[in-house]
Formats: structure tokens, sequence, C-alpha cells
């Protein structure tokens, strides 16, 4: 018996629930019945007109930001050639110096080959040399 109690009862909640829902409902068609629907369509073409003209003032605004940004963007070019004109004036100027740079050189050269470098004794000698000095032996000396 208790099982079928406690069915009742979730099902008396639930009808409750049901009636509470419908009551709601016909409230909210009663207001739409009685509501003004003029009064909403003026209201929705006062809003379509007002979008309109803020589309209009859009598209003035962008036609004048548009040629602002032509102009732009022409100005930017011809500054753009200019900046190509010294950059290939620089390039010339790098490669002059870099050919005074290459003209010098050879000078630099000549000197140095007109001094003599330091001849060096061959590498087998050296380890000789060295071998005999750490024995006590002086370099050059005859015992």
């Amino acid at each position: 018996m208790i099982f079928a109690t406690l069915t009742n009862l979730v099902l008396i909640i639930l009808c409750v629930a049901v009636l509470i829902q419908s009551a709601r409902l016909l409230y909210s068609f009663r207001m739409i019945k009685s509501g003004d629907l003029a009064e909403t369509v003026k209201s929705l073409d006062r809003a379509t007109a007002q979008a309109r003209a803020v589309l209009g003032e859009l598209k003035d605004i962008l036609s004048v930001d548009g040629a602002a940004n032509a102009r732009t963007i022409a100005s930017g070019a011809s500054l753009r050639e200019e900046l190509s004109v010294m950059v290939g004036i620089g390039n010339a100027v790098a490669e002059r110096i870099m050919d005074a740079a290459g003209a010098a050189s050879p000078q630099r050269d000549e000197k140095a080959v007109t001094r003599k470098p330091v001849p060096r004794a061959p590498a087998h000698k050296r380890r000789a040399r060295a071998a005999d000095a750490t024995n006590g032996l002086a370099v050059g000396t005859v015992q």
C-alpha cells in the first residue's frame, strides 16, 4: 500500500504543476490578445526608419573615409618610390666605399709582403729541443 500512496502523491503534485502552467499560458494569451498591435507596428516602423538613417550615415562616412584612404595610399606610393631612390643612392655609395677599400687593400698587402716573416724551426726539431730542455740539457750546448 505504501507504494500506491507514494505514486498517488507524486501524481497529485504533477497535476497541480500542469494546472499552474496552464493558468500562466492562458494569462499570456489574454495579454497578447488585449495588447495594442497597432502600437507595436508603429514602434517597429520607427525602429526601421532609424536603422535606415543610420545606414545612410554609415554609407556617407565610408565614402568619405574611402576617398581619404585612397589619397593616403597614393601619397604612400610616392613616398615608397622616393625611398627606393634613396636606397639605390645608398647602395651606390656603399659600392664606391667598398671599391675604395678594395683599392687600398692591395697597397697594405704589398707592405706586408716586404716584411720578412720570422723563420720557424721544423716541428720535429722544436720537439727535440723541448725534450732536451726537460732532461736538463741546455739547448744548443755540447757535452
